[in-house]
């Protein structure tokens, strides 16, 4: 394949894969046994079903404001803040970071929690319930990794920038 013709966009077969991707990795297999351990099968059945249909609004409510809002970008922030001002996507802002961070260490306590069943042994605890020191530092490099690659795909380019010259 010829390298001009590549793009440096993700298809919505890749962002699909994402997003599954990022589902499997929240917990999607150990949370259907934690909720049959207190509930009912009809009462989890009805919780999938309810939280399906809140993400069913979400998405088809995310595809109204891009249909009739195309020239707001910054997703949630851009529309609060075209919508309410910019106290509101401030806040909006700030709370979808917060809740990206608590999201990112639920993640790796499942993740190391999940490694402590196959290598924590009645003598030694290496990763317990994914809250022991090596757990931790563990996660936090893991954090630091994800997030100098995310800063090194969005740092200035010079052969993008030389291309970009400001009207004169």
């Amino acid at each position: 394949m010829d390298n001009s013709t590549l793009s440096n966009k993700l298809d919505l077969k890749a962002l699909t894969a994402l997003v599954i991707g990022s589902m499997i990795g929240a917990g999607v297999f150990s949370l259907p046994q934690n909720m049959a351990a207190v509930a009912s099968p009809a009462a989890v059945t009805l919780g999938w079903i309810i939280t399906g249909f809140g993400m069913i609004c979400l998405a088809l409510t995310f595809q109204e404001l891009m249909l009739s809002k195309p020239e707001v970008d910054g997703g949630v922030f851009g529309y609060a803040k075209a919508g309410f001002g910019d106290l509101c996507g401030f806040f909006s802002s700030w709370g979808y970071w917060l809740s990206s961070s608590v999201a990112n260490v639920s993640y790796l306590v499942i993740v190391f929690s999940t490694l402590g069943l196959f290598f924590d042994t009645p003598s030694l605890t290496l990763f317990g319930d994914g809250n022991t020191l090596l757990s931790v530092v563990l996660s936090s490099i893991l954090i630091w990794l994800v997030h100098t690659l995310c800063f090194a795909a969005c740092r200035p380019r010079p052969s993008l920038t030389m291309s970009r010259r400001s009207p004169s």
